[in-house]
């Protein structure tokens, strides 16, 4: 009995431990002073103050016959991600990725839009966007907007001569610098589920969370512990991303807090990276498990609840 009592004691300190060390080597729980570098999208207004910037269209094929974006590069998340299982849905080589976007003559110093199907799409924007960041383009933003308004935001930048760059200004230069890595592996993930350090989000549909297997994971089902919260969701009746108020309520009707790390997951990282640049958008301390499903599932030994 004394014996029990000791080993729950060292797994409750081992636990505290671990939620004080996330709480402090995470990116600020509240926002940061310069809020060109906590956004991880942009409206219109926004983005129309912008001087100069390299655009990325990674909408369906459909989308882009039906309106084409003048200057848009055409990239997929999936070019920049593995596909061989079980790794599928993880990224590819820091040398790979920034090899891909030279190619398109895409740098760390430029100011990154990425264009993506919105409330029509799964999320694809935000997994391009968070991809960049991960490999170290820190001015990547995703455009919350109809593609009607960018194309009279690239019209109103042409005729606007004399805009000044507000991310230059607030910054004095713009920063090439290492960001954060919000991607987090199974292994950690795994090791933390009994010591309850992190809170886990389901970012995909209710039936997938319920076991249905329709984007070809090998097991049915959720991490333990995790709370559904679709992605969809996010938007508004116009397509738009919720504000912060909205969003915090949502997470707090499911049980999820601010003063604690959270990390997201759905099939192979998509919606999840969608979310986790929204939540790190209005302050939370999140972090996209880039294999998701397709890798936790291959694993016999991982834990799933149905």
């Amino acid at each position: 009995m004394k014996i029990q009592k000791t080993y729950g004691i060292y797994l409750f300190s081992i636990a505290l431990f671990w939620a004080f060390w996330l709480q402090i080597t995470a990116n600020p729980a509240k926002p940061s002073q310069n809020r060109w570098e906590e956004n991880w999208f942009l409206s219109p207004n926004e983005t129309v103050t912008l001087p100069e910037f390299k655009l990325i269209d990674t909408r369906s094929v459909m989308a882009r016959i039906k309106t084409k974006i003048p200057d848009a590069k055409l990239l997929s998340w999936e070019e920049l991600s593995r596909s061989e299982t079980p790794f599928r849905g993880k990224l590819q080589s820091e040398d790979k990725i920034q090899k891909i976007l030279s190619n398109l003559g895409i740098s760390r110093k430029d100011i990154v839009i990425v264009l993506g199907d919105g409330k029509n799409g799964w999320g694809e924007e935000g997994r391009i966007v968070w991809s960049l960041r991960e490999v170290g383009y820190p001015h990547a933003y995703w455009y919350d907007g109809s593609v009607s308004s960018l194309l009279e935001t690239i019209e109103k930048r042409k005729q606007n001569k004399k805009i000044v760059n507000p991310i230059i200004n607030s910054t004095n230069t713009i920063k090439t610098g290492v960001l954060k890595k919000t991607d987090i592996s199974k292994e950690e993930i795994n090791k933390q589920i009994k010591l309850n350090a992190y809170q886990i989000l389901d970012t995909r549909e209710p039936r997938e969370f319920a076991g249905a297997t329709p984007y070809g994971e090998s097991r049915g089902g959720h991490i333990p512990s995790a709370k559904l919260f679709y992605y969809q969701n996010l938007f508004d009746d116009n397509g738009r991303i919720k504000s912060k108020e909205e969003v915090d309520q949502i997470l707090n009707q499911i049980g999820i807090s601010s003063t604690k790390p959270i990390v997201a997951y759905c099939t192979g990282g998509v919606r999840s990276a969608f979310v986790v640049g929204i939540l790190r958008s209005y302050g939370y301390n999140a972090y996209n498990y880039s294999g998701s499903m397709w890798e936790w599932s291959s694993y016999a030994n991982l834990p799933l609840e149905k």
